[in-house]
């Protein structure tokens, strides 16, 4: 399949996967509880505005006031107290958040409904009972309001209900009318009614302006500047609710010329307005942890001088709230509750739905269309990017993932915008990853299996994956890797060769090569040659790796090992091995001209590890490599056996024997390598005799020792024809 049809195939399953997520009612829940969560851990606290104020009925003023920590018995004349002296510190409205539905003594409660009437600017707060109607025996619940006790009730300006679901419900949002009450304001809407009351008379003026210019009614008597508020807010609701071109309107005009030129009025009628205009609930935009809020105990406010409390335009909100879990008496589970069991209390939800209004800024989600939408663009998009040519694809999709991210977080920090987060980052880039993978993991699969095909006659297997996955034309040249070579020859191969029938010949090499192949192959190696009785042998890689020398040398020592363990009849011949390891860049590639090419390793390794292993005739030994390639192989024992200049070769290579693995190493055999090495550093150093002295105990100790005979040879002959002073210990082996 091309790739546009591919992108855009994934695209729209993406974009329909998103869409169908998004529609169900479990994700929507996750988007509540996990996306807003997480919008609101990453924007953290946010100001509050200055004009609410929570003065909080805890266990701190229990204290301070000598009262037992049960506020319901608090005597209502603290109340009293507390209004009068809110009112002396310039409160605008005083709002409470505490039920008074019982009677109490009558002069205490005849003091707190004398300060309610004398302030004109309290609310007190009314809960909502659900119950079953008088002879109903099904599952209809009906919503009653309970006011406070009849003189409270007549005494406050308003009443106002606050109704909020209970844990394990995380609250998120808020009613401003409840329907199932006679559509009657909530305490925020209340408080945002009261505090708006010195702008009464202008909020009128730009009503009727707005009604004779639009031409549009204005049915309702009840809107006069010396209404109560509760009457006020019933009707207010009442007009704009069903003329919702009449709150465009009054809208439009509080924004120009003939808009109150105070601001503070401008910003406090536009938020009315807006509440009574808009919808029935908010979705709330929380300023912090419990006590963002600026926040007052209620013993501090009882007592507070003129001039220390500056409460000049503010609302206060009165309520139960604690510092403490184990004190909370009225607390709800937010995003914000605290790790410690510190929930929110009711009254600073309310503080904070007030100044949500107040600000004219709320967290609700995007309509469902614009949320589909969304999404489906969203799909597309990783559709597109993900399976981008040549595109890396994790880092693509942290970098969209990142970007959607960050998006989503200047939207909500900057405007309240809540945009989806668990459809598109936790199910649709998840699953556009996994739809990438599959379909590059089969284009893969389907390009490796074409040159599989083609190449699978004359390519070793290893190195055609190899190709397939890097290069899309192995046959039009050759790509330069890291690799190491293994060149092996048989000793006495020709004399065999010419006593045996060539069906014997071909049984005893079958025999021979599967000694060699199976080794090279285990330890990931791949043959790349095979003439007469030489094997060439390769590990590759595209940088230099120890982990490949390590494995090169491994065989080496396996094919040795399998060699001495292998038991024939005297009668029989054998092949003996010799080997020879080096390591450096090489090509690999095709060979060849016109129809005929082969496979193979082009290099000065190639060549230098074959003259390595035509050392061991020379040296008397089986297995050489190259310094360069034990290097820091500190699991393989080898003995340096000096710097040759090889057949040919105009550098000095240093050799070392391939002995054992370090954990197969004898005593006998590392007492035998540091013996020859004291040797050997005595030849560098042309100490003649001391180097023969330490050969010699070396053959006498150990026996019989190819390196160490050859090197008393050539001490020999250096007696007679010392080198010249420049002599730098390399050896000549052409000379030789």
């Amino acid at each position: 399949m091309v790739r546009p049809v591919k992108t855009l195939v994934l695209g729209l399953l993406l974009a329909l996967l998103g869409t169908l997520a998004a529609l169900l009612p479990p994700v929507a829940e996750l988007e509540e509880d996990i996306g807003l969560g997480s919008l609101f851990k990453l924007r953290g606290a946010r100001p509050a505005p200055q004009d609410v104020v929570v003065v909080t009925i805890d266990r701190q003023s229990s204290n301070a006031l000598g009262l037992p920590n049960l506020p319901r018995k608090w005597p209502r004349s603290l109340h009293a107290r507390l209004v009068s002296k809110l009112q002396e510190l310039g409160a605008q409205a005083v709002v409470f958040d505490v039920i008074f539905e019982e009677a109490r003594e009558p002069e205490q409660d005849a003091a707190f409904a004398q300060a309610c009437r004398a302030a004109g600017n309290v609310v007190l707060f009314e809960y909502l009972r659900r119950e079953a109607p008088d002879g109903d025996t099904g599952n209809l619940l009906v919503e009653t309001r309970v006011p406070p006790i009849p003189m409270l009730a007549q005494a406050a300006d308003a009443l106002a209900s606050f109704p909020l679901p209970k844990v394990p419900v995380k609250v998120s949002s808020f009613w401003l009318f409840k329907s199932g009450a006679g559509d009657a304001p909530t305490l925020p809407v209340m408080a945002l009614q009261v505090y708006a009351r010195p702008y009464r008379a202008e909020l009128l003026r730009l009503l009727n302006e707005t009604a004779a210019r639009d031409k549009l009614p204005l049915p309702v008597a009840a809107l006069t500047a010396g209404s109560g508020s509760a009457e006020f807010s019933q009707a207010l609701r009442q007009l704009l609710s069903g003329q919702p071109r009449l709150a465009a309107g009054l809208q439009e005009r509080l924004q120009h010329a003939d808009a109150p030129a105070d601001p503070r009025a401008r910003l406090t009628l536009s938020a009315l307005v807006a509440a009574y205009g808009g919808p029935d609930s908010h979705g709330l935009d929380f300023y912090g942890p419990p006590r963002s809020i600026h926040t007052i105990p209620y013993h501090v406010a009882l007592d507070a001088r003129p001039g220390s409390l500056d409460l000049r335009g503010k609302v206060v909100f009165v309520g139960f709230s604690e510092q403490f879990q184990p004190e909370q008496k009225d607390g709800f589970y937010t995003v914000f509750s605290r790790a410690d069991g510190l929930d929110m209390s009711g009254v600073e939800i309310a503080a904070t739905a007030f100044g949500n209004l107040l600000e004219r800024r709320s967290v609700m989600p995007l309509a469902l269309g614009l949320q589909l939408l969304i999404v489906g663009v969203w799909g597309l998009a990783l559709g597109a990017l993900l399976l981008a040519p040549g595109a890396a694809m994790l880092p693509i999709a942290a970098v969209l993932g990142a970007g959607y991210l960050g998006g989503a977080y200047y939207g909500f920090a900057a405007h309240g915008t809540w945009l989806p987060l668990v459809v598109p980052l936790l199910v649709q880039l998840p699953a556009g990853l996994l739809g990438a993978l599959f379909w590059r993991y089969r284009d893969s699969r389907r390009e490796r299996a074409r040159i599989r095909n083609a190449f699978a006659q004359y390519l070793p297997a290893p190195v055609v994956d190899a190709l397939s996955r890097g290069t899309a034309k192995p046959g039009a040249g050759g790509e330069v890797m890291h690799g190491v070579c293994l060149a092996t020859d048989a000793e006495q191969y020709s004399g065999i060769a010419e006593r045996l029938e060539p069906k014997a010949l071909h049984a005893l090499l079958n025999q021979y090569y599967d000694r060699l192949f199976e080794p090279v192959r285990r330890r990931g190696g791949f043959v790349s040659d095979v003439v007469g009785d030489a094997m060439l042998a390769i590990w590759a890689s595209k940088s230099a790796d120890a982990e490949l020398r390590r494995q090169a040398c491994l065989a080496a020592l396996d094919i040795v090992e399998r060699a001495a363990a292998e038991q024939r009849p005297a009668s029989e011949p054998s092949l003996p091995t010799r080997l020879g390891l080096h390591c450096g860049e090489i090509v690999l590639g095709n060979v060849g001209a016109g129809d005929h090419f082969e496979y193979r390793a082009v290099g000065d390794i190639v060549n230098t590890a074959t003259r390595i292993e035509g050392l061991n005739k020379l040296l008397k030994t089986r297995a050489l490599a190259s310094a360069h390639t034990v290097a820091g192989l500190d699991d393989i024992v080898t003995r340096a056996l000096g710097s040759f200049r090889l057949s040919g070769k105009t550098q000095a290579v240093e050799i070392h024997e391939l002995m054992a693995r370090a954990t197969h190493a004898e005593p006998e055999m590392r007492a035998r390598c540091a013996l020859f090495g004291e040797g050997l550093q005595a030849f560098h150093a042309r100490r003649w005799q001391e180097a023969s002295e330490a050969f010699r105990q070396l053959l006498a100790r150990f026996g019989e020792d190819g390196p160490a005979r050859y090197y008393l040879e050539l001490i020999g002959g250096y007696a007679t024809n010392p080198p010249a002073e420049s002599w730098d210990s390399v050896i000549d082996v052409a000379r030789k």
